[in-house]
């Protein structure tokens, strides 16, 4: 694993469960996380159950026990990591968003295609029970053609000034801010419930505080946006709303998705990530209304594997369950996704709105 802070720390997680609760082909074993610091690495590997720490990512990719490189550093990174397993030849998952452009993005699906390798993108808000099956009931024709999407990740850690500056306030490094943050899952939950492609955007973006200080007190440019929105047009003629943001204070990790088709509706918000919500128009007239289904049966995607029905997972099994799925997918031809081709296709959703913003104007999404 190169990169041990927030994701790291996710991702480590999953990386000891695995095996417990899913039957794999394979054993996962948390051989060596990779760092810059040689103390924070040592520090990392104590705490996250690895059996050896590096700073020489060389090194580690050279060597023929490492089978699958887990890439969860900053943006700016993950296209030179991903592109050096894929030349060693190893299987690759990389954080989201894949990349930092849309021509970084397809080096890394050419190189996928060329190493013949299984690689995947961490988008762990598919693998939520609940978002599984929107996925499935929009899939079997439950809602019949879907027609809107109204979608929303809200969050607030920026409202103040005085939030100090950090690499994700960094273009270089982060691409974007709230947009390629927070916008990434919307476009790529949007991709997996619904099966429709983006085809136009229009967006704008806002940032509110120009300056931040650094940690050492130091006045720091703020290049990315602090709030996105945009709409969108899709093939076959349905319709969305996106919104992201770091300054809406009160909601702290907010990301909420409604799709309504011609039979009916479903929603999905995070942070209540069990439950769904559906509506349906072939329910009888009188009893008809959003119901919610708590999706912790045996009968619900991944439920059964943990606890007895009712009771509740949390943020983290999602990324268990997305390496479980990744894992299963090494010993079979089944495609894992998201893979490269799908976070490719999330990028250009995401850098078609940015051009947008430049130019006041629709513009069309091209992978």
């Amino acid at each position: 694993m190169v990169g041990h802070a927030f994701m790291g720390r996710a991702h480590s997680n999953a990386l000891r469960q695995a095996n417990r609760f899913f039957d794999l082909p394979y054993e996962v074993v948390a051989q060596v996380v990779v760092g810059r610091d040689a103390a924070r690495v040592e520090a990392a590997r104590k705490k996250f159950g690895f059996e050896e720490g590096s700073t020489d990512l060389a090194a580690v990719l050279a060597r023929d026990d490492i089978d699958l490189v887990d890439v969860a550093t900053p943006n700016d990174t993950h296209a030179s990591i991903a592109l050096a397993a894929l030349k060693a030849n190893k299987h690759v998952m990389c954080e989201k968003p894949l990349a930092l452009s849309v021509v970084e993005a397809r080096k890394m699906v050419a190189a996928a295609a060329k190493a013949k390798r299984h690689v995947g993108v961490w988008h762990n808000y598919r693998r939520c029970p609940a978002a599984s099956l929107a996925q499935r009931m929009i899939a079997r024709g439950d809602l019949g053609a879907v027609r809107q999407v109204r979608a929303v990740y809200l969050q607030d850690w920026l409202s103040s000034a005085e939030t100090p500056w950090s690499w994700r306030n960094d273009k270089a490094v982060c691409g974007s801010g709230a947009h390629g943050d927070l916008n990434a899952h919307l476009i790529d939950m949007t991709r997996f419930l619904t099966g429709l492609e983006f085809e136009a955007v229009c967006g704008v973006e806002q940032t509110y505080t120009k300056k931040r200080k650094d940690g050492d007190g130091k006045p720091r440019l703020v290049d990315v946006d602090d709030a996105f929105a945009f709409l969108a047009r899709f093939a076959g003629g349905a319709i969305g709303t996106f919104e992201s943001t770091r300054v809406a204070p009160g909601r702290k990790n907010h990301n909420r998705i409604e799709v309504s088709g011609e039979k009916g509706s479903i929603a999905w918000n995070l942070e209540r990530m069990n439950e769904l919500e559906v509506f349906r128009f072939d329910e009888p007239r009188d009893g008809q209304g959003f119901r919610t289904v708590m999706c912790m049966d045996g009968v619900h995607p991944y439920a059964a594997n943990w606890w007895p029905d009712g009771h509740i997972l949390g943020y983290e099994h999602t990324f268990v369950h997305t390496l479980a799925d990744f894992v299963r997918s090494l010993d079979s031809a089944l495609r894992f996704r998201p893979d490269f081709e799908d976070g490719l296709a999330v990028q250009a959703v995401l850098e078609a709105a940015q051009k947008s913003t430049a130019s006041g104007r629709w513009q069309t999404v091209k992978n």
